[in-house]
């Protein structure tokens, strides 16, 4: 018996990979609670490389007034290292473009320290190597207002539709997410319905 809840809490209190089930594609045309909020923005520390270009991480500011590519991973989470170098390799092979912002946020701060973030998805000998910003919001950390630039009571991952590892997302330059993908295993349609999102 003792064996069965050890088991049921792990289950429960793990991190990483929630599910193998895939999601389809899918436009998306509301953000927030209801409404609540016209736009959303995240505003996070992120690993401190230079390819993450400061400690604090304004995403809608740093996106050029251009839609982001935002891929939700843990560190412990298979589906996302598939994503990670499926669109590295499209980075590098001209797939994607190199101009496309794109960057990662890590989805569970309370159980993945940034340490173990950073030698997954932060150093560059890494397989999972992310040569783009990786954001690392806190536990308890909330949406930021796209509109007024001030933070909101929304939680993050709720104001995201609250994100399981892998979901790769597609926010407009507005703060409105347009699409998004649970997909958990890399797949290049996936890939060209990015594009075409973001184009």
């Amino acid at each position: 018996m003792k064996k069965v809840v050890l088991v049921v809490i792990a289950l429960f209190v793990v991190p990483g990979c929630v599910s193998q089930t895939d999601e389809t594609s899918q436009e998306i045309s509301s953000t927030g609670d209801d409404g609540e909020l016209q736009g959303i923005n995240i505003v996070a520390q992120t690993l401190g490389r230079g390819v993450d270009g400061a400690q604090t991480y304004d995403l809608l500011e740093e996106s050029g007034n251009n839609s982001t590519l935002i891929l939700w991973a843990a560190a412990g989470c298979n589906g996302c290292h598939e994503w990670t170098q499926m669109i590295r390799e499209c980075v590098d092979n001209g797939t994607i473009s190199e101009d496309m912002h794109i960057v990662t946020v890590h989805r569970y701060p309370s159980f993945e320290g940034k340490s173990y973030v950073n030698d997954t998805y932060g150093d560059n000998t890494s397989d999972t190597y992310s040569p783009w910003p990786v954001l690392m919001p806190e536990d308890g950390d909330t949406a930021v207002d796209a509109t007024t630039g001030e933070s909101s009571d929304v939680p993050l991952p709720e104001a995201f539709n609250n994100p399981s590892t892998p979901t790769l997302q597609v926010l407009n330059p507005e703060g409105q997410l347009v699409w998004q993908s649970k997909t958990y295993r890399s797949d290049f349609s996936v890939i060209q319905d990015i594009i075409e999102v973001m184009a």
